[in-house]
């Protein structure tokens, strides 16, 4: 048996991996990291996805990483370099066309009064509203971002440091209202309604949605350098923080599988690998999702009754697929903003035409059935990082909402996969006329396809909804109930996206556990 000795091993280079890796080693521990694939990054990589196209095969964008875990680990010294899109709302290279004619954002459209300004042509009180819809996000991002780079707090705590401060009422109503109910309330155009109802991890009507919603409004409060497409992609970043590690002293080992991880008396004491080699560390940290991790990593009944009962009953309802396409062109909105338009205005466009629309799509997700609604988050990176692809055409990026991950129809997603795509393709194409005859490739990773690859349970990029019941403390440990084994992926607080919170957040208390110890 092979009695190699590290101070830490961390089983998945995702992100988070990493960053608790590059804390880790920074602070002087032997950290050896090892990763199933045959590179870093996880969800967070650049591929070749078809010749010559070049993009992010999960992840697409940055826009919530922490911008102390980037000056930490001094990211931008390793390559890490962000191809900003400036603008209000979505930018002014973001376009939320409807099939009206009308769109909002767009070239031009700059700031939030260039927004509340376009408003005026759906509707007058909409544009009156618009600034306090901006000032109730920026309250609600503002209770939750602070205790993002922290250990997770209660629900108690949240509501004590808020009490009798403007905010009081803010969280009441993240708790009580639906994302639906907030939309209603704040604005009559049911187009502008759609646009402003974002990403609730949940059915849009559900109580507390708006409370799912301000974790992702956290953005509004995170430095504008941050924000953008990284230049390379999104693989740029993981390879930044790849780099950082081991400049700090981390080992990292590409195409190893762990198979388990060794405990020894109800404590963690390495990892045996799928070639059957054991590898010894005193600590142990897995970044893969919390399903994953408490069913192959390390048995449930080593965790106690109560951790396994919260795996059974963890939720990773809120389905996606990514739609990858090489085109081309661009596509067309001159139905939109004319004929003379420079194409390369329009990096990001979304789909939601309407209230109605939205839900079905979250209605058919439940339902465990393919939708004929589908959200998309369009992206083009090559428009903006054209290294992307060198011989020219278009890369595009499309999360799509809402799928289940299991289909309760009888159909496998094998079967599905080309009627999604096709699906997908037709609803661009009413959009912008010259998509399907622009395509030169398109694939669709379903739920299943994104498992498999990357190791996630459902292709839940983020580890599990971000709901309320899933939120602060509610969400797992970076503690488990084994002996010097840590959690650090985003099923730990304060949840999914690329930012390196929870593998700071990992760390620190891996830090502190160890100086208790050395006392």
């Amino acid at each position: 048996m092979n009695q190699n000795q590290y101070d830490a091993i961390i089983i998945g280079a995702g992100h988070n991996g990493l960053v608790t890796a590059g804390y880790l080693a920074k602070d002087g521990l032997s950290v050896l990291v090892l990763e199933r694939l045959d590179k870093v990054g996880g969800a967070c990589t650049t591929d070749e996805i078809f010749p010559g196209f070049s993009g992010p095969m999960c992840a697409y964008i940055c826009y919530m990483l922490q911008g102390k875990v980037i000056d930490d680990l001094r990211l931008r010294d390793f390559g890490f370099e962000i191809l900003p899109l400036g603008g209000a709302g979505q930018g002014s290279r973001g376009l939320h066309p409807f099939p009206d004619g009308a769109y909002l954002h767009g070239p031009g459209i700059e700031t939030s009064f260039d927004v509340a300004q376009q408003l005026k042509e759906f509707s007058e009180h909409d544009a009156r509203s618009y600034f306090s819809w901006l000032s109730f996000w920026e309250e609600a991002a503002g209770i939750l971002l602070p205790y993002f780079l922290t250990e997770p707090p209660t629900l108690a705590q949240v509501m004590d440091d808020v009490r009798g401060t403007r905010r009081e009422e803010v969280l009441e109503k993240m708790l009580t209202s639906s994302m639906m109910d907030m939309v209603n309330e704040f604005f009559d155009d049911d187009r502008v309604r759609a646009s402003f109802l974002g990403i609730p991890e949940s059915d849009p009507s559900a109580t507390g949605s708006v409370m799912s919603n301000a974790y992702f409004k956290t953005t509004l409060l995170t430095r504008d350098r941050d924000r953008g497409i990284p230049k390379g992609s999104m693989g740029a970043v993981t390879q930044a923080m790849a780099d950082a590690a081991r400049s700090f002293g981390a080992e990292i080992r590409v195409g190893t599988a762990v198979q388990d991880v060794i405990v020894e008396n109800g404590e963690a004491k390495g990892v045996r690998l799928a070639s059957g080699e054991e590898i010894r560390s005193f600590i142990v940290v897995s970044n893969a999702d919390p399903k994953r991790t408490f069913t192959t990593l390390v048995k449930l009944e080593d965790s106690g009754e109560s951790l396994a009962r919260k795996v059974e009953n963890w939720k990773n309802q809120a389905g996606c697929v990514k739609f990858l396409a090489a085109l081309k062109d661009p596509p067309d909105f001159s139905r939109y903003l004319g004929n003379g338009y420079d194409r390369d205005a329009i990096v990001n466009v979304n789909i939601a035409p309407s209230t109605e629309y939205f839900q079905q799509a979250w209605d058919d997700c439940k339902a465990g059935k393919i939708t004929d609604n589908p959200l998309m988050h369009v992206q083009m990176p090559s428009i903006v990082d054209p290294s992307l692809t060198p011989k020219g055409g278009v890369m595009l990026s499309n999360w799509v909402l809402y799928y289940p991950p299991e289909l309760k129809d009888g159909t496998t997603w094998e079967d599905a996969r080309n009627t999604v795509g096709e699906r997908i393709i037709d609803v661009l194409t009413e959009y912008a006329p010259n998509f399907r005859e622009s395509l030169i490739d398109w694939t669709v990773q379903t739920p299943i396809d994104i498992e498999e690859r990357v190791g996630i349970t459902d292709g839940n990029i983020r580890h599990g909804d971000v709901i309320p019941q899933q939120m602060l403390t509610n969400r797992f440990s970076y503690r488990t109930p084994i002996q010097n084994f840590y959690l650090c992926g985003a099923g730990t607080h304060p949840g999914g996206e690329v930012t390196g919170a929870p593998g700071h957040n990992a760390a620190q208390a891996i830090l502190k556990d160890l100086a208790r110890i050395a006392v």
